[in-house]
């Protein structure tokens, strides 16, 4: 038996979702989230924000099919994802929140284990975020960076367009996960990846959740990780696999051997053709091109963001970033003893880790 200095803790966990029309993936979604979770004890909590494309009937059937232990329902008036997942806040029990998207899938058995052992790992943890990728199997983030000359991209992705001269958050290049493994260990980085993120119930209440000025959607989890560095601490990767089924237009029952074939013809030609002639094709069939609605919340969103945070997280002067929040783990990779403490923090994991392995196998 493990002594109990090695045995790790595992506390209640509360995983919430705000749901707003995401019926094609809800049966996929929990599908893969019962066929690898194993965490005793953890609640499902779904807000459901007046979804209009079937998916309360999905989320009811689930609810009352019993193969969560506990699995509670919020039905909502459509306010936005930012404040349905408030209301998952509030209603949760739990001492941790796994927050997850239900277009994103939890792909690695054991993927709760692994993040709630790293949270434990240091009290200076604060977010953990996992390896989020499209479903054509492109990355499209191991975590975000920021607080950084290039602006915000995901890492294992990169800006497709100059630093300084950036247009959209969203242009980037996407390479395939496999050109990109090397980085599927434990680092720091800037933020967490909304499709899945772990933190403390009460932390979360203590900054205030999640800002509704983001509503109905979008940049939600570089806020709240902003928040969470605001308050000292650090948020960190690991290497649990997400799949963000951004691409897909089907329903779960349209998952087929055809989709999944034409899924792994994208992944062909995207490895045979270079990056900047991909981007001229791109361009040329206007596939580019950011719908007008989209645009303009991002329009928005930019702007708030401007006027909370004190820079443009797209293009960021990095000089008047610093000047407001050099010294605050906010700009962490530009202090050397910032630096040096994440990577302690990781350290006292993997140590962690390894001896429990080898309990395991004495």
């Amino acid at each position: 038996m493990p002594s109990q200095a090695h045995t790790p803790r595992r506390p209640p966990v509360s995983l919430i979702m705000a749901n707003r029309n995401n019926a094609r993936t809800l049966d996929l979604f929990f599908e893969r989230l019962e066929q690898n979770t194993s965490y005793p004890d953890l609640e499902v909590v779904i807000v459901d924000d007046e979804s209009t494309d079937g998916s309360l009937a999905i989320l009811r059937r689930w609810r009352d099919s019993s193969r969560f232990r506990e699995f509670t329902l919020i039905e909502r008036k459509h306010s936005g994802v930012m404040r349905s997942l408030n209301a998952a806040l509030e209603a949760a029990g739990g001492e941790l929140i796994a927050a997850v998207d239900g277009d994103a899938t939890m792909e690695t058995p054991g993927w709760l284990e692994t993040m709630v052992d790293f949270q434990a790992a240091d009290p200076r943890v604060g977010t953990v975020t996992g390896a989020v990728e499209f479903d054509d199997g492109t990355v499209q983030g191991y975590g975000a960076m920021l607080v950084c000359p290039e602006g915000l991209y995901g890492r294992g992705a990169r800006p497709s367009e100059p630093a300084g001269r950036r247009t959209a958050h969203e242009r980037s290049v996407n390479p395939p996960a496999e050109e990109v493994r090397h980085l599927l260990v434990p680092a720091e980085v800037d933020a967490a990846m909304g499709p899945c993120m772990l933190y403390a119930r009460d932390l979360a209440r203590e900054i205030g959740g999640y800002d509704p000025g983001f509503s109905p959607v979008w940049f939600d989890d570089l806020d709240f990780s902003m928040s969470v560095r605001r308050h000292g601490l650090k948020n960190f990767f690991v290497p649990v696999r997400v799949i963000h089924w951004l691409g897909a237009r089907h329903r779960r029952d349209d998952t087929t051997r055809a989709y999944i074939a034409g899924m792994a013809a994208r992944r062909a030609v995207a490895r045979v053709l270079p990056a900047r002639a991909k981007r001229f094709i791109w361009r040329a069939a206007g596939l580019d091109r950011i719908p007008p609605e989209r645009w303009q919340r991002y329009l928005h969103h930019y702007e708030y963001w401007r006027r909370k945070w004190g820079w443009d997280f797209v293009n960021p002067d990095m000089d008047e970033v610093l000047r407001r929040w050099g010294g605050t783990e906010i700009c962490w990779a530009y202090d050397a003893a910032m630096r040096a403490a994440g990577e302690h923090v990781i350290a006292g994991y993997e140590r962690s880790a390894s001896s429990r392995v080898t309990q395991q196998r004495a």
